[in-house]
C-alpha cells in the first residue's frame, strides 16, 4: 500500500489530471492549469495568496533595504491582514514550499 505522500500518488494524480485536463484545453497554457486545478479544489486560492505574499515578502525586504517592519506593514496593507497574519504566512508557510515537506520518496 502507498504511503500518504509517496511519489506514488503524486504520478498517479498527474496522469489523472493531464487527462481532464487534455480534454478541456488542446493545448493548455500554465494559466489554464492553474485555474482547472483551482476550479477543482486541488489548489486553494488561500495557498495562492500565500505563496504570492512571501514572494512579495522577499521582494519588498529589497526594496525596503532589509527593514521588516515596513516589509510586513506594506504586505498588510497590500493583501489587507494584520502585520502579525503576514508574519505568521511568511514564517510559517515558507517551509510547505519545500519538496521534502510534500513529497516522501
Amino acid at each position: 500500500m502507498a504511503r500518504k505522500n509517496s511519489t506514488e500518488i503524486a504520478y498517479e494524480y498527474i496522469k489523472v489530471a493531464e487527462k481532464e485536463i487534455s480534454k478541456r484545453w488542446f493545448e493548455p497554457t500554465l494559466v489554464d492549469i492553474l485555474r482547472h486545478l483551482i476550479e477543482r479544489g486541488v489548489v486553494e486560492p488561500k495557498r495562492l495568496r500565500n505563496y504570492l505574499l512571501i514572494y512579495d515578502f522577499d521582494t519588498l525586504l529589497k526594496f525596503n533595504e532589509g527593514n521588516r517592519t515596513h516589509t510586513f506593514m506594506d504586505l498588510s496593507i497590500k493583501y489587507d491582514i494584520s502585520e502579525r497574519q503576514a508574519q505568521n504566512i511568511v514564517y510559517k508557510e515558507r517551509v510547505k514550499g519545500d519538496i521534502k515537506a510534500n513529497i516522501t520518496y
